[in-house]
């Protein structure tokens, strides 16, 4: 009967000591279970409930917000505490890289091929194709160019050859061109370059007379010349260019012509349309 009694009684020591505790409320929100045991100036010291024999802790009263002691009275120590800031944590972009970009290409100049016909040369009675070819960006250009004259005479534009010889007859002609193109941006393009031409044609030579009738038989000459090109390229659409351009240089012929036309200079135009591929 006594063992049970004392049993009884320390049960009831234990749960009224367990809520005979004070309670210390720090800056961080912790929440302390103590026995305060002293309260000074800048310090609180106090005792762990589950060893009230044991070690005396000491806290800082700048760390604690307000103590609630066992009896239900609370007292405030720091009412205004300084804002406690959460660990910085970084945060890492697993996402892949943003790829700059790239410039959308200029449709104008994709396409380094062009293929022409001169219709100024149609006016000689020659069927002129020309072919460009671009390289390094649209900054250099090779060209060349082949034509077939249907005319049964030289045509105006010859009209020097036409008067050195009798009949003379255009045959064919045939060119190559390197040009250098200073502008690759602009939908119209200044070009500068040098241009070799060659023609060739036909004409009756006069061997002999007797009894004043002339005898002729078909003789074949050439005019070679190295020129001076100047001329735009109009770049209407990706696929459809104008290019317009004059040479200006200085021919070597065989047979010569009348010495009046031997050293005069040798001019090349160009008015001509076409396809961009």
């Amino acid at each position: 009967m006594r063992l049970t009694f004392s049993f009884f009684c320390a049960f009831c020591f234990s749960w009224i000591s367990s809520f005979s505790q004070d309670v210390l409320y720090t800056v961080s929100g912790k929440k302390l279970e103590t026995k305060v045991v002293e309260i000074n100036t800048t310090d609180i010291k106090y005792k762990n409930t589950d060893n009230i024999e044991g070690p005396t802790y000491v806290i800082s009263k700048s760390d604690i917000v307000l103590i609630q002691f066992a009896n239900g009275v609370t007292q405030i120590i720091n009412s205004n505490p300084s804002s406690v800031s959460p660990p910085k944590t970084e945060t890492v972009d697993y996402t892949a890289p943003k790829v700059a970009d790239k410039p959308k290409p200029n449709l104008y100049y994709l396409n380094p091929n062009l293929v022409s016909i001169n219709a100024l040369a149609l006016a000689n009675g020659d069927i002129t194709l020309i072919y460009d070819r671009e390289f390094l960006n649209s900054h250099l250009g090779v060209s060349f160019l082949g034509g077939y004259n249907f005319n049964s005479r030289m045509g105006g534009l010859n009209a020097m050859i036409a008067d050195s010889k009798d009949k003379a007859k255009k045959i064919f002609d045939a060119g190559l061109g390197i040009n250098f193109m200073p502008r690759n941006t602009k939908r119209t393009q200044y070009f500068v370059g040098l241009l070799g031409k060659y023609m060739s044609y036909n004409y009756q030579n006069r061997v002999d007379s007797i009894n004043n009738q002339y005898h002729y038989e078909t003789a074949q000459g050439y005019q070679l010349a190295i020129m001076i090109t100047n001329g735009w390229v109009y770049r209407i659409s990706p696929d459809f260019n104008f290019k317009i351009f004059g040479s200006l240089g200085f021919p070597v012929n065989v047979p010569e012509l009348k010495p009046e036309y031997v050293g005069a200079p040798k001019v090349y135009l160009g008015y001509c349309f076409g396809y961009r591929f």
